[in-house]
This record gives C-alpha cells, structure tokens and sequence, in this order.
C-alpha cells in the first residue's frame, strides 16, 4: 500500500493552525470521558437509593448489609468498583491519544518523536491492559472483553511515537489502530445500551411505581401534610423517569465514534484545505454532542429525595 502523501499542498493551513481541531477533539474527549465516569459512579449510588427506597415503602424488608447468601447488599457493595470505573475512563483517554497523534502526524511538518513510546503514554495508560485483566478477576462482567484491544491499541500508540518516518508512522497507525478503536467503541456502546442503560431505567421505574402505590394504598390515612410530602416524592422520582427515558448516555460514545472517523479521514486524505475546513467542523459539532449528552447525563445526578 502507498504511503500517504504528506506534503502541504497549495492553499493548505499551516502546521500550526491544525492544533485548533486537535484541541478541540481533546476538550471533547476529556469531558465525555468525565461524563462517562460521572453515570458509571451513580450507578453505585442508584443501586443503594433503590434498595432503599423499597424498604421505605414496604415495612416487610429489613436493611441489611449482606443478603441470605452472604454476599454483599446494594447498601454497602458496588455494581461498579472505582478501579472499574477509572479504567472505562483511561480507555476513552487511550483512544484520545491515539486519535490525537494520528491527527498531529497528518498536520505537522515535523510530528516529533520521543525516545520512548510508553514514555508518552505514561504508566497508567501504558498498563491498562492488564488492570482490565485484574478486573476482570475480581468479577467485573465485562472487563475482559477490553484485555485484547486496550493491549493492542497501547502498542500501537507506542509505536506512533517512535517511528522515524512520519508518513510510515502514519500509515501504520491507520491500519493497526483503526479496527481496535472501533471495537473499543463498540464495547463500551454494548456496556451502556445493553447493560447499564436498560437498568437503571427499569430501577428508576420501579422507583416511582412503589412511591405511586403506597400513596394509592395510604392516601386516606396521611394528613394533607404527609400527602403533600409524598405526592412531591412522586414527583421528584417521575423527573429522574423522565429524564432518563430522554437521555441517551451512549450518545457520548457514538460521538467518540463519530469524532474518531473524522480524524482518521482527515489523516488519509492528505492535508488539502477542504479536509481541514471538515475536520474543524467535526470537531465543534463533536464538542456541542458531549456538551448536550453531558448536561443529559447531570440531569439525571440527582436522586428521588427519601
């Protein structure tokens, strides 16, 4: 296969002025990773509020710290570790350093190299790939799917900062790295849609269905007072429904996607003035897609008040 051509044709931007989409990119990517890590932790947190909010209305269930069969109840375990979480979140910041230098290599008169390739990723991002395998150890369900493409995708970033040639190192980075981003992508898509998504929906369903039937089954013994209290319950708990029937979180990754295929054809296509006025469009579109599925995302933070 031929080597791109790199060579900045007439009327093409200067090398400089192609840091205004790369930044861009970075901003978006650094607040849908935040975002992702934002839902992913309140998860944690939703599970609690859930089991207790079916010991609220119902006097039947006690609160206890681990159920029949020992294991630990949503009042004290967690759906989600924090290492789990972190880990999600050097994913997305692994595809944006990858993205990143792809679209530096394809601007850039001189892309640059450092002496070493994990140097640039440092070591968190470096050893993604085996916390991924820990995790998934220590019963995080999906963590293993991540093992094969984080460690592959790493070893393509590092190499990225070693090659000597920036047109080679371009062309490698495209065909090595490009089907690992997808399936990255693509993992945590399948997290949110089929996993995270469907449950916390069903939860917050069944959330406002307890506080509708016992104020259905007790309205004729509280006071105005109490009915008050709990029809405001009943509304907080249908604005969490609401909110998260609209919302879309997975948006943030489809974004991700959608933002990644804009700079890898902008590295393929050479540097003409055209792929360039494409590639800053993308990315401004890309930042206002997180900006709205981030405020999503915050909207459902808050919980039915107890």
């Amino acid at each position: 296969m031929l080597a791109l051509a790199l060579v900045l044709g007439p009327g093409c931007k200067t090398p400089g002025s192609f840091r205004e989409p790369v930044a861009l990119f970075q901003e978006g990517n650094t607040a849908a990773s935040t975002a992702l890590g934002t839902y992913y932790a309140e998860l944690n947190r939703f599970e609690r509020d859930l089991y207790l909010d079916e010991r609220l209305y119902d006097t039947g269930l006690e609160v206890l710290a681990t159920d029949a069969a020992g294991q630990p109840t949503p009042l004290v375990g967690k759906l989600f570790s924090p290492e789990s979480i972190q880990a999600r979140m050097d994913a997305i910041a692994l595809l944006g350093v990858y993205a990143e230098r792809l679209a530096t290599l394809a601007g850039a008169e001189d892309a640059g190299k450092l002496p070493e390739g994990a140097q640039a990723l440092g070591k968190q991002l470096g050893s993604l790939g085996a916390r991924m395998e820990t995790l998934a150890g220590r019963g995080d369900a999906t963590a293993s799917r991540y093992v094969a493409p984080v460690t592959a995708l790493v070893g393509v970033v590092a190499s990225l900062y070693l090659e000597h040639q920036q047109a080679q190192a371009l062309q490698k980075g495209l065909e090595q790295g490009a089907p690992v981003v997808g399936a990255l992508l693509e993992l945590l898509e399948t997290d949110l849609v089929e996993v995270l998504g469907p449950q916390r929906l069903t939860g917050a369903k069944q959330a406002l269905s307890s506080r509708v039937m016992y104020y259905n089954l007790q309205r004729d013994k509280l006071s105005l007072a109490e009915r008050r209290a709990v029809l405001e319950d009943i509304r907080e708990a249908s604005t969490v429904y609401e909110a998260l029937v609209v919302a879309h979180p997975v948006e943030l990754a489809r974004a991700l996607r959608d933002a990644h295929e804009a700079l890898l054809r902008f590295a393929r296509s050479g540097r003409e003035l055209t792929s360039f006025e494409e590639l800053s469009g993308a990315m401004q579109a890309f930042q206002g897609r997180v900006r709205i599925a981030a405020a999503a995302v915050q909207a459902i933070h808050a919980s039915p008040r107890e």
